[in-house]
């Protein structure tokens, strides 16, 4: 249960980054996107526009070189095929069939790039490869008949042509269509790869423009924040000044009024003692309140003293191995005796594992002298008060950090669950205690030298039945630099 501090107050530059933290978030946010999608965008356009270069560099262009070969292939059949049937020379038949055979190539290398260019073109090659058939079939035929009868044969189809010339016609418009569909094929690609480049270009100027927007809103911020830690600087150093002025102020306060007290509890003392010569029942009860009243103004002036010396990081701790037992037992014989006139008991339980502990002994007695004074003074006559120290974990531990734990409980009348968090803070009182002496600093300067120490201070409460108040320890410290890191901690 954390205490509550004395902090610094908020600066400009720690609501920037607090309470409008997204407003430097999010422009960030925008030019890590910006710059990311800036990377990303020509990547993305490489593996979409590739794969349309590719099929246009693999697949249409050689598919239009074969095309061209079958047109070349086609005229060549067709005047060679003419003229054999003009002269039945058995050369010309040679070049026919070597024509038609680099024709059947040209479709046999034809086929694999027809696969993968769309059904439209597949549509227009399978009608080419069978109008070839036909009117190749035709041709054989007119080639394997003697000159009239394939004359007369075929005058009642292609009007006494034996060379087929409609067959040839449509033949040719095919291949010419077929030229067509990869041509659309590859204008349908550069298409898509234009449209592909218009929009990474538009993108990578909108990015860009989002990129300049957002460093322009963070260059902004950045320049604010300097302000506001320039600012927050200032008042950093400000409020040093005013603490460290505080602090020397109290520190002369506490030094000039600590010295007659001094004097005027050395005065009652040997009035007390009879001095002064003998005293009346009166005059001792009035020098006796004197006495409580000084010594107890001198309290509250330590107090003041070590708050202002924890608020400087000047309360500061000298670890060395030390036995609890004697310190716990030297604490109870300093209070026994108030307990004693306040008609009340003290019980003490120490663990016989008590290993021995790297602390400052004097400050362990400090805070536990707080806690029995405390305890002394609001439980009621008749009442109990025990001291317990053991081994255990610390109470919000989630591991296994072992130490020593000693406990001051009381039979008073304890702290309503929702003070709890409250009593640790300065100058912080309970409803129920305001008739007792004190101004609430005991138990703030308890905590801030327990967490000094490595341990802590807790409470453990309930209201009409008592307190338990557990200081816990580390089994060591790591020495001056954790302490003066501590010490930081509590300022």
């Amino acid at each position: 249960m954390p205490a509550t501090e004395t902090a610094l107050p908020r600066s400009p530059a720690d609501s920037a980054l607090t309470g409008s933290g997204w407003r430097t978030w999010v422009p960030l946010l925008a030019l890590v996107f910006a710059l990311g999608a800036l990377v990303l965008l020509p990547v993305l356009r490489a593996r979409l526009v590739e794969p349309l270069h590719n099929d246009l560099r693999s697949q249409i262009e050689p598919a239009r070189g074969v095309v061209t070969r079958i047109h070349l292939a086609l005229a060549m059949e067709g005047t060679l095929a003419r003229e054999f049937m003009e002269r039945r020379d058995t050369l010309l038949l040679a070049g026919y069939r070597e024509a038609l055979a680099d024709e059947l190539a040209a479709y046999k290398e034809l086929a694999p790039h027809i696969d993968r260019l769309g059904p439209s073109v597949r549509s227009e090659f399978n009608a080419v490869k069978l109008l070839q058939l036909s009117w190749h079939d035709a041709l054989e035929r007119s080639f394997n008949a003697p000159p009239v009868t394939a004359s007369r044969s075929l005058s009642s189809r292609d009007g006494e042509d034996p060379f087929h010339p409609a067959q040839y016609e449509r033949l040719l418009v095919g291949a010419a269509r077929l030229d067509e569909a990869l041509s659309n094929a590859a204008d349908k690609r550069w298409a898509e790869a234009a449209a592909t480049n218009r929009i990474q270009r538009w993108l990578s100027i909108v990015v860009g423009l989002i990129a300049l927007i957002a460093a322009m809103i963070v260059a902004w911020l950045g320049r604010g924040l300097r302000l506001y830690a320039v600012a927050a600087d200032r008042d950093r150093r400000e409020l040093e000044r005013a603490l460290d002025a505080r602090a020397r102020l109290v520190r002369g306060i506490t030094h000039d009024l600590k010295n007659p007290l001094t004097a005027i509890i050395g005065y009652t003392e040997l009035l007390a003692a009879g001095v002064k010569g003998p005293l009346s029942p009166d005059q001792r009860a009035s020098v006796d309140r004197i006495d409580r009243s000084a010594r107890s103004l001198l309290s509250l002036i330590d107090d003041l003293l070590n708050m202002s010396r924890a608020e400087s990081g000047q309360l500061t701790i000298a670890p060395r191995p030390t036995n609890l037992e004697s310190v716990v037992q030297e604490a109870i014989e300093e209070h026994a005796a108030t307990a004693a006139a306040a008609g009340q008991r003290i019980s003490v339980e120490v663990a016989s594992d008590l290993p021995t502990v790297t602390t400052d002994p004097q400050r362990v007695r400090q805070v536990l002298g707080n806690l029995l004074s405390n305890a002394i003074k609001y439980t009621p006559p008749g009442g109990s008060i025990s001291v317990r120290s053991s081994l255990g974990a610390r109470d919000d531990s989630s591991g296994d950090e072992r130490g020593v734990c000693i406990q001051v409980s009381d039979t008073g009348p304890g702290i309503p669950d929702d003070k709890r968090a409250v009593i640790f803070d300065e100058f912080s009182r309970l409803e129920i205690h305001r008739n007792k002496p004190g101004v609430g600093l005991g138990l703030s300067i308890a905590r801030r030298i327990s967490r000094l120490l490595g341990g802590d201070l807790t409470v453990d409460a309930d209201k009409g039945r008592g307190s338990v108040f557990t200081l816990w320890l580390p089994l060591g410290v790591d020495g001056p630099d954790n302490a003066a890191s501590a010490a930081r901690s509590l300022r």
